[in-house]
């Protein structure tokens, strides 16, 4: 039995806008709200029955099954980064993923200090740069 067959219908409608990649993707409360009818009045309501639906594990299987429906592409893998940043169940995978998403984005910057056998600093060579900049040498120095 599939993770969809074990589902009613109302998570099933729930777990697809929540993957889907319109309005609703990786909102629970607002899938919740949408896919149960609830009015805007029970919005509190529906976080926490948002959240304990996101901890179902036949929920979370299908919302990873439609999330790879189309295979694995770089579309896919940014829904599942983001489907990792927006659960509140795991919070160390939640870290990793804004992390990765970060590195990603080069928001932030790694510093690595290299020393030397006396401490000394060593120079880091940036090859991309020394090779641009001997190209453009050779290309001068040839003949006209």
């Amino acid at each position: 039995m599939s993770a969809k067959e074990k589902l009613n219908i109302t998570q099933q409608r729930f777990c697809e806008l929540y993957a889907s990649d319109k309005e609703f993707f990786g909102n629970g409360v607002r899938s919740y709200v949408e896919a149960y009818n609830i009015p805007i009045e029970e919005y509190n309501g529906a976080k926490v029955s948002a959240c304990q639906l996101l901890t179902n594990p036949n929920v979370l299987k299908y919302i990873s099954e439609l999330l790879t429906l189309d295979g694995f592409n770089d579309s896919n893998v940014d829904k599942q980064l983001l489907f990792v940043i927006e659960q509140h169940v795991e919070f160390g995978a939640k870290v990793a993923a804004i992390k990765e998403y970060n590195k990603l984005k080069k928001r932030i910057a790694e510093k690595i200090e290299l020393s030397g056998v006396n401490g000394n600093p060593i120079e880091v060579i940036d090859y991309k740069k020394s090779l641009i900049d001997k190209l453009s040498t050779i290309k001068n120095d040839e003949p006209k």
